[in-house]
């Protein structure tokens, strides 16, 4: 499975592109948007909706996982901007017929490092190690980008590992049983 990670900020969004099998983690490419604070929003949006959809369109995810709002932002604009950042980063998504699967920065600490109050130098050292690569984890944006699809691969992997065993306890129930008589 191809996962594409995403850490949505106006000024730097963060993206990784992973590959998952066998439960290993491969970068196949981790990088940043950066627009220009003097550039009006609309054009900085849609260098981003831009440079996304490219990154969509060179390595075909099977999904994209973007990293929810934050739950309390100190400045209400910088909710609203980011906001703007995620829903052209959903468009991309949804025009490329690509599933959004969204999580919270907390749950993907926690489940990447161990702690959802995480660090962004714990977080990176994190990611290095589930990536064993030092380079993809080097700007804090691509080590946040990979750290969502991360998260998004222990989930649907242990939803996976669920379904699987729920098959086996049916097949279980569903096999004849033999029964001895003595006669």
């Amino acid at each position: 499975m191809r996962i594409l990670g995403l850490d949505p900020g106006l000024r730097n969004t963060g993206y990784g592109v992973l590959d998952v099998e066998n439960g290993r983690y491969a970068p196949v490419e981790g990088g940043v948007v950066s627009t220009g604070t003097d550039q009006p929003l609309e054009k900085r949006l849609l260098v981003i909706y831009q440079d996304i959809r490219s990154v969509i369109e060179e390595h075909s995810p099977d999904a994209v996982a973007i990293e929810e709002l934050h739950s309390r932002y100190f400045n209400l604009k910088t909710a609203i901007i980011m906001g703007h950042a995620r829903g052209v980063l959903c468009m991309a998504a949804a025009q490329a017929g690509i599933n959004v699967f969204n999580y919270q920065p907390t749950r993907a600490k926690n489940l990447v490092t161990g702690s959802g109050r995480a660090g962004k130098e714990q977080m990176q050292r994190a990611v290095a190690a589930h990536l064993q690569t030092p380079d993809a984890a080097r700007n804090e944006h691509v080590a946040d980008a990979f750290a969502i699809a991360i998260c998004h691969a222990i989930v649907v992997g242990s939803r996976a590992a669920v379904a699987a065993a729920q098959v086996e306890r049916r097949k279980e129930r569903k096999r004849p049983t033999s029964r001895r008589r003595n006669e």
